[in-house]
């Protein structure tokens, strides 16, 4: 059995492709000047590092009922210790890009990285 092709079928698949390439764009984070992690715990902000600006091995802790410890080093992040029973966690390892996130579902803790551009391509008025 042979498939027909009509117009309207063409536009369908077009539409469909557009939509996923700009679903995938919209995700997607460039190169960027600066990359800010921000630690949250309960949705209350913890701690914000400029990554680009760590060259030295720092950690933080966080407590709770699962406590643990957050390392960053080289301009990345990720858990270093966790009380939680699956250690999920410390099984992602280093996150180092804007966009990436690792999280500590039983203690609450979100590590998400941003990417901040600071020079202005674009400016509307």
């Amino acid at each position: 059995m042979r498939l027909n092709l009509k117009y309207g079928d063409f536009l369908v698949i077009l539409a469909i492709i557009l939509i996923a390439v700009l679903f995938v764009v919209s995700f997607y984070e460039g190169n960027t000047d600066e990359k800010i992690a921000i630690v949250s715990q309960n949705g209350i902000v913890l701690d914000r590092i400029e990554l680009n600006k760590i060259s030295d091995r720092y950690e933080i802790n966080y407590f709770g009922e699962y406590p643990g410890t957050i390392e960053i080093n080289n301009g990345r992040i990720r858990f270093l210790h966790a009380d939680c029973p699956d250690q999920v966690c410390v099984n992602t390892g280093w996150i180092d890009r804007p966009g990436q996130i690792a999280v500590c579902l039983p203690a609450g803790v979100i590590i998400k990285i941003e990417g901040v551009q600071t020079d202005v391509d674009i400016i509307v008025r």
